[in-house]
Order: structure tokens, then sequence, then C-alpha cells
């Protein structure tokens, strides 16, 4: 038996689940989605940036946030930086509600999601692509595939973020529920190590220790993460995440015969941090539609400015990451809060970028800046 769709996409994660339902909202609804999971995980979180000036995420879906909060912190050798951010908020999803609400919305309209099918047999046939699932063969037109990379670009000078994850219940009222930890640096000369914490209430909180790295260490992140934990007199660890996200300038756009490829390794990822929730949400509301389909319609549009600077960051990071806690609290505290904020939400302004390159050390980015045509 053979089913015909114009587009299959590969993956129903953020990306995909994402693009599914813009496709939708802009009347595209012949086409499919393939999932290995059978369910949707509680197995991330998704943060974001909210307030004046910045496309409304909360807008997008109909799920409240689980937190918001008005204050951001930032320790740096012991010593905390507290920054009030006045209108903006930081806020997080869990990735269970977004995921579950994407899904419910594409099940409503007929949409077809394959969960439990992991695509490994793809074959390129005179009409297009041929997926087999069992006893069954679906031709697709256009296959757009969000599955991660196997391998990372080490190209200069590009990251990883690395880090593991614990939500938390304490035996304590040890947290202060207004202020999100945003980086709490640990010193190393080799690594950028920090720990993130969102404390949900007084005695709950998602601990995060993240490494911005050349390499993939998870022992050594589980093994600072375990003595961070200690801190916070632990009564039930009630779950846990973990991942590995380019933190890469160069984006791999590879397509061929209609075959294309989406998510954190084209183009969704912020290569300054890592994240790609806002970036996704972004994304999706720029697609326009057009007669035909095309990898115009869903390509990631690379802001120029902000990746020239993405990659002077990573420069730094790269090769200086001892600096880095120093760079971050100037960042976060010398910048304009909503200059630095736009900035991280990929909606910079062009005084933005000019409030930034002035506060920012010139000596170390001028550095960073040479190193990426020497190194």
């Amino acid at each position: 038996m053979k089913q015909k769709f114009d587009i299959g996409i590969i993956g129903a994660g953020l990306s995909g689940l994402t693009l599914g339902n813009s496709l939708l909202s802009k009347k595209i609804k012949n086409f499919i989605l393939f999932e290995k999971d059978i369910n949707t995980k509680n197995d991330k979180t998704y943060s974001f940036w909210s307030g004046p000036g910045l496309f409304d995420i909360k807008k997008s879906f109909s799920v409240k946030p689980k937190k918001e909060w008005s204050q951001i912190e930032i320790k740096v050798k012991g010593k905390s930086y507290k920054i009030d951010l006045g209108e903006y908020r930081y806020a997080c999803y869990s990735s269970e509600s977004i995921l579950g609400e994407l899904y419910k919305n594409l099940a409503k309209k007929g949409i077809q999601v394959r969960q439990g099918h992991s695509v490994k047999d793809v074959r390129k046939n005179q009409d297009g692509w041929e997926v087999k699932l069992k006893s069954k063969k679906i031709l697709l037109k256009n296959i757009i595939d969000s599955r991660p990379n196997k391998t990372f670009d080490d190209k200069y000078p590009s990251l990883k973020q690395v880090f593991v994850g614990s939500e938390i219940i304490s035996n304590e009222n040890i947290f202060d529920e207004n202020v999100v930890t945003l980086m709490d640096f640990a010193e190393s000369k080799k690594n950028v190590i920090f720990t993130y914490i969102l404390p949900f209430s007084k005695t709950k909180a998602l601990i995060e220790t993240t490494f911005f790295s050349s390499e993939i260490d998870f022992k050594e992140v589980e093994k600072i993460h375990k003595l961070t934990l200690m801190k916070f007199n632990i009564k039930e660890i009630t779950r846990t995440e973990k991942a590995v996200l380019p933190m890469s300038p160069y984006i791999n756009r590879k397509m061929k015969n209609h075959y294309f490829r989406i998510g954190n390794f084209a183009g969704a990822s912020r290569p300054a941090s890592g994240y790609a929730f806002t970036r996704i949400a972004l994304w999706a509301h720029q697609i326009k539609a057009k007669k035909e389909f095309s990898y115009e319609m869903i390509a990631h549009k690379e802001n120029y400015l902000t990746n020239w600077l993405d990659k002077i960051f990573l420069s730094v990071l790269r090769s200086n990451p001892q600096i880095a806690p120093e760079i971050f609290r100037i960042f976060f505290t010398k910048v304009p809060t909503s200059s630095a904020i736009r900035f991280l939400s990929d909606q910079s302004r062009i005084f933005d970028y000019l409030a930034i390159i002035l506060k920012l050390p010139k000596l170390v980015m001028l550095r960073g800046l040479i190193n990426l045509y020497v190194k």
C-alpha cells in the first residue's frame, strides 16, 4: 500500500512540529511527520525573553509559561550581580506542554504524525522520495529532515554546549523564586563552566551544569553536576535532562534533489548560546506561503551582523575561556538591558549592536576578531 504526500518531515521535535503548524497556518496540508519516539517526553526546558519590541512568543501558544522572572543574576568569583529586567521577563515552558500542544493542533486538522517510526530506509525514485515503514511505502515529493547530525562542526571558532540538568525539591526554602541565576561561573582554563538555576518556588528548581567546550565529556559534566547538587539539601529529584547543542556560526544548508535540512544543525541554534526556542518561533512566523513548496520558504534567514558578532564571541570563548566570566559580567551589567535582551532574542536594532560593541573590552574582542583569520 502506498501513500503520497508533497512533504515528509522527519523528526517531530520542536523544529519539525513548529514547521508543521506553520505550514498548516498557510493552508498547506498535504504533509506527514515521522517521529521515532512513541510519547512526548518531558526532558527539555524551553527558555525565552519577553517584553516590549520582542516577538510575542506567548501569543503563539495557548499554554501558559511554566514560570516568569523579573530579575536575573550573574555570579563571578562568588560575587553576585543582580539585574532588574524592568518591563522584560525571562520565562520558560516545559517541552511536554509545548510539543503536546503542537501535536494536538496537527491532530485536530487530520495531519498524520507517525510516532514510533525511526526512518532509516529512504530511497530516491523517479518522482521524488520513498520512505518504507514496515508494510507501507510512503511517496514524498520533498523531504525535510530535522534530525541532528551525527558529528559536530569543529571548525574554529565552533563550540558545543554540553549540559546536565536536574529538577529538584529541596528540604529547605533555599531559592529566591523571583531571580534566575543565569550564570554562576566556575573557574576553568579549559572550558567555560557555569551553573544555571530556574527557581519555580522556594523549594523547587531546575539546576543545570553547563560547559561551553570544544569537546563532549559528559562524565566530567556529570561529576561537577553531582558536586553542585550537594549544595541544595535535596529531598527529591523529579526529572533530569541532558543534551549537546551546536554552537557554530556555520550553517549546514545541505539540500539536494528536494531533500532539505532544518533544526539545530541547519540554523535553528543561536551560535553564541546554543539555544533555539526563540529562533525557531521567529523562523516559523516568517515562513511565507508560495504556490509551490521550495527550500527558500523554510530556510533560516541569516542576520550577517549578528552572526559576525557571534563569531567574535565564540572566538574569544574558545581561545581564552578563563576570561568568559568577565565578558558575560560586562555584557549583562554594562550593556543596556533592553539591548542585551534584543540581541539574545535575535531582534537587535542597529543601536543595540553599537551599544554592545562600545561596552565590551576592545582589546579582547579585537584579538577574537583577529583569531578568526589566523586560526
